[in-house]
């Protein structure tokens, strides 16, 4: 088992259709992209396709603590606070560009990297999801925490 694992590439298990955000885009179209597909964060792209920074809701809970230190600190959980959490968003900055918010140090791995490996970056980055470039930083994949658990469990077995 142990060694069938840590033989897995990302390419074996990355998400070969992603939901992006162009770097030119705004904030709202970026927060309606996250709610209409249910992801958590986005890649930034280019018009040529290259990965130029990522947009996560780590951001977004981020920025709030200077918008509203009361919606900053309140339960994430509930409909309510997302609701309002987007309406503040929306009024205090809907129409910046998505460059505006995004992290520009984008931490990636390859196709052909060890699963491993890529579990390793998310852990010391303490990051949830990783982008799957290639040498020129064209988007090819997104690799999870939930895809790497999977693998896992994949090559347990069944009990």
């Amino acid at each position: 088992m142990a060694n069938r694992l840590f033989q897995r590439q990302v390419k074996d298990v990355m998400r070969k259709h992603v939901v992006t955000v162009n770097s030119q885009d705004t904030v709202h179209d970026a927060l309606e992209l996250m709610l209409e597909n249910r992801v958590f964060s986005l890649p930034v792209v280019d018009h040529r396709g290259h990965c130029v920074g990522m947009l996560s809701s780590r951001d977004f809970v981020n920025m709030t603590h200077d918008l509203d230190e009361d919606l900053h600190d309140a339960a994430h959980e509930s409909e309510v606070w997302w609701g309002a959490f987007i309406r503040k968003l929306s009024e205090n900055i809907g129409e910046q560009s998505v460059m505006d918010l995004m992290t520009e140090e984008v931490i990636s791995v390859s196709a052909d990297d060890l699963l491993v490996h890529a579990a390793r970056i998310m852990l010391s980055a303490r990051v949830h999801r990783l982008p799957v470039l290639d040498g020129e930083k064209r988007l090819l994949g997104i690799v999870s925490a939930t895809d790497v658990l999977r693998a896992f469990v994949d090559a347990a077995g069944r009990p």
